[in-house]
């Protein structure tokens, strides 16, 4: 190896390398020579014959247009495109023959490049090779009247013969700064780009041509239909086409691979026809994109209705484009996607392991036009997981992109408790049972969010446990909601709590109007049986306010509490059927109460209840005024025991004597107002009202008002036990004190009338009205009339009742005013 470097180096020092040097020198010298002068020789040529090249090459473009052309001026760049002659044309303008009418050149270029055959040129005659468009508008433009600007080019004659040698074809052609615009007013579309760079190296055929094309270009407008906006606005198309014209087929074809459009890759086949009159586009798309980057793509109303969803790993996708670019508003356009292993995020909560095939058209319905009102989404197979909820939705379509409205069937398995994630657990919180959703829906979409769901069909829950937080209600139920079109049915519901048992059922008509339109009209008509209820407990239950609960960030879930706070203000009418009741004391069976509450409101419309041994009839109100109840009542007693009943109701207050010292059977009625807190127990000193009573068959032992007055009036007669036929009365009462306008006693010991006023507290005032005269015989007498003057014969004694010490009464001599005296009749 060093000894050939070495023979190398001794070579190079030798006179003979020296001489080959010198002769390659020469000839590379000689060569750019002949070279240069040849050149300078076409300079030479091209300056004399300079006018005559203006003069063909403005020749060649007069015959070919209708119109006129203007060339600034002609240039010359040496070495470039060698070795051919390139001419350069400067301030080239190309107008069409009615310019005059829409002011619109078809082309306006700065520089203008054109590569002519030398020995065509030697011929003179002009053989274009290439030509490079720098600096140049191209602007096609048609206005609301029709009138156009395209049709500068004279169409061909049609003949037979094959094509003339002479026939003028460009090779090549280069883009550098072109603005292309196509502009159709009468059809509202704009077509705007900016080319950096296109370069495109054509090949005849028999039937056309073809070529590749490389392009970067900025797309301004690609609007089919300006008023909805545009397709890829302001992205980046850089990539390579092969570009096909077919003359039999008139029409072009293109194929792409890997298109750059803004940040992601596309193919594209793509054919354009050239018919004057309809001239059809026909462009297939695919791609593996993120939705909101393919969302960006299209127009922004298309845009405004993606872009409230997201997926969040790509997605395969298929967009076909068909349609008449001479034709007024969209192509036909269907895009399918699909979906799998994805993440679906909406403003209504987000679905996991996401999987569903997807397709948009604007040609739902043949024959009804591509536009919104005919545009569709239809999703098929959709399959998800919402806040551990698994949804399946085999089919659905969103229809009328202008009025949407989302029909489909969704069914869904799962653990009751899951629906905590939905509602929040500061409203309800579940455990254990299963719910099976199989429903049908038809589902209004407002501002692209989700308004006024109807549904039909059923929601199955079985054995599941509930807390309603707000008020503290717990119950194990099964429930069944029926969804039909005119109600909701809710059957199978068993509520039990401590001793509470009862089985629901009902139903809401009008339903899925009113819960979105109305919700505070909407009535739910429920029937409650019941071997066992405390009623007490129950409106405790109903009437409580709702505990405050600190605001979650979710708009789900406040929408949610929105919408339960004004279903709780909806009208129910509640219908009970208990076997047994107990309200405080009172223990009851045979209930039935009808009560209608609304707002926290309470309307008993009709209510009996047996009790004490007779029955009780009544209608009432509960208005809510703070943290307690007004209540109004009216009430009809039929022949309750007397024991049983003052029992039942702790003695309404009363001290001086117990229930066990009354016996009989009381009838009453009463108009009754109360205040009632909203465990359902009386607030002191509230009632006010009316109450008229009659006992029959009823006797008092050891009572104490009657032993008091026996005492001092009659210490002969037995006064610890008294039997009587007749005692009635009425009275008025007043928070603590009660008005007695009477109470009249008849029995076998004596009689005796009470009125005044009669004070739980303090301020007894009662005047008694004694007559003296044993009534023991006065039974015996039929005639009432006869009996009632016997009544007062005789001595009248007089007596006041009045407070003494330690809630103990006071008798005394004397008489209210106007009545002070003892009378004998």
């Amino acid at each position: 190896m060093n000894q050939i470097v070495e023979k190398g180096t001794a070579f190079v020092k030798t006179d003979r390398f020296r001489k080959i040097l010198k002769r390659i020198g020469f000839f590379i010298i000689g060569f750019l020579g002949l070279i240069l002068i040849f050149f300078i020789g076409l300079r030479v040529y091209f300056n004399q014959n300079k006018a005559a090249i203006m003069t063909e090459i403005n020749q060649k473009i007069n015959d070919n247009i209708s119109g006129h052309a203007s060339i600034g001026d002609v240039g010359y760049k040496f070495l470039i495109g060698f070795p051919n002659f390139t001419v350069v044309l400067n301030k080239v303008e190309l107008q069409d023959s009615l310019y005059a009418v829409h002011k619109r050149s078809v082309l306006k270029a700065e520089e203008i490049e054109v590569r002519l055959n030398v020995l065509s040129l030697l011929n003179k005659k002009v053989d274009i090779e290439k030509v490079v468009l720098i600096d140049t508008k191209i602007d096609l433009f048609k206005d609301k009247n029709g009138v156009s600007n395209s049709n500068i080019f004279k169409p061909k004659p049609k003949t037979n013969q094959p094509k003339s040698k002479t026939e003028t074809e460009i090779d090549e052609v280069d883009f550098k700064n072109v603005v292309f615009i196509s502009q159709n007013l009468q059809r509202n579309k704009l077509f705007h780009f900016e080319v950096a760079s296109l370069k495109s190296k054509i090949d005849y055929t028999d039937d056309g041509w073809e070529t590749d094309l490389f392009l970067d270009v900025f797309a301004k407008s690609m609007a089919f239909n300006t008023i909805k906006g545009s397709f890829i606005k302001d992205k980046r198309l850089k990539g390579k086409l092969a570009i096909q014209f077919s003359k039999k087929k008139n029409r072009i074809d293109v194929l792409t691979e890997g298109l750059g459009i803004g940040d992601d890759d596309f193919d594209i086949k793509a054919s354009f026809g050239l018919e004057k009159e309809h001239p059809i586009m026909n462009i297939n798309i695919k791609t593996k994109i993120l939705w909101l980057n393919a969302a960006h793509l299209l127009d922004p109303h298309l845009f405004k209705i993606l872009n409230h969803f997201d997926i969040t790993k790509p997605l395969d996708a298929q967009c076909s484009i068909i349609g008449d670019m001479n034709a007024e508003g969209d192509p036909e356009i269907i895009v399918d996607a699909q979906i799998k292993d994805n993440v679906l995020v909406t403003q209504d909560g987000t679905v996991t392991d996401c999987n569903f095939s997807g397709r948009y058209i604007n040609n739902f319905k043949n024959g009804l036009g591509y536009n919104d009102i005919n545009s569709a989404v239809i999703i098929k197979n959709f399959k998800g997981n919402y806040e551990g909820i698994p949804i399946s939705i085999p089919a659905a379509a969103i229809n009328n992109l202008e009025k949407p409205i989302a029909t489909g069937n969704i069914h869904s398995e799962f653990e009751v408790k899951k629906l905590g994630n939905v509602f929040g657990e500061d409203v309800f919180k579940f455990n254990g049972g299963t719910a099976n959703v199989d429903l049908k829906f038809n589902v209004d979409i407002v501002a692209l969010r989700i308004s006024k769901p109807r549904f039909t069909g059923k929601v199955n829950i079985e054995k599941a446990n509930m807390l309603y937080k707000p008020k503290n209600l717990t119950f194990q139920t099964n429930i069944l909601l029926d969804f039909t079109d005119k109600a909701l049915f809710i059957r199978n519901i068993k509520y039990q709590r401590d001793k509470n048992i009862a089985f629901l059922d009902g139903r809401i008509d009008n339903f899925l109007n009113l819960y979105y339109d109305d919700p505070e009209n909407m009535v739910a008509v429920l029937n409650l049986k019941s071997p066992f209820m405390d009623v007490k407990q129950l409106m405790a239950t109903l009437a409580s306010s709702e505990k405050k609960t600190e605001a979650k960030k979710a708009t789900t879930k406040a929408d949610t509490r929105k919408r339960i706070a004004l279903v709780q203000k909806c009208q129910v009418v509640l219908n009970l059927d208990l076997d047994k009741m107990v309200y405080s004391n009172l223990t009851a069976k045979n209930a039935k109460i009808i009560i209608v509450a609304k707002n926290r409101q309470f309307f008993i419309k009709q209510g009996s209840i047996e009790t004490c041994g007779g029955k009780i009839t009544f209608a009432s109100q509960l208005i809510p005024q703070g943290e307690l109840f007004n209540v109004k009542a009216n009430v009809n007693i039929a022949t309750v025991d007397i024991p049983q009943f003052l029992t039942s109701f702790k003695n309404f207050g009363i001290t001086s004597f117990q229930p066990k010292n009354i016996n009989g059977n009381l009838s009453a009625t009463a108009d009754l107002s109360a205040k009632m807190t909203v465990n359902g127990d009386l607030v002191d000193e509230s009632v006010k009202g009316n109450l008229q009573y009659d006992i029959k068959k009823g006797s008092l032992t050891d009572f104490k008002p009657i032993m008091k007055v026996g005492k001092f009036a009659f210490p002969n007669r037995e006064v610890k036990h008294i039997v009587f036929n007749d005692l009635s009365g009425r009275l008025n009462m007043n928070g603590s004190k009660v008005n007695v306008d009477y109470f009249k006693v008849s029995s076998n010991v004596l009689n005796f009338d009470v009125e005044g006023i009669y004070s739980f507290k303090k301020g007894t005032n009662l005047g008694l009205t004694i007559p003296l005269r044993n009534p023991k015989d006065d039974a015996g007498i039929k005639d009432k009339t006869k009996r009632d003057a016997l009544r007062y014969k005789g001595i009248v004694l007089h007596l006041v009742v009045v407070d003494g010490k330690d809630g103990e009464m006071k008798i005394k001599m004397g008489s209210l005013p106007d009545k002070n005296r003892v009378t004998f009749k």
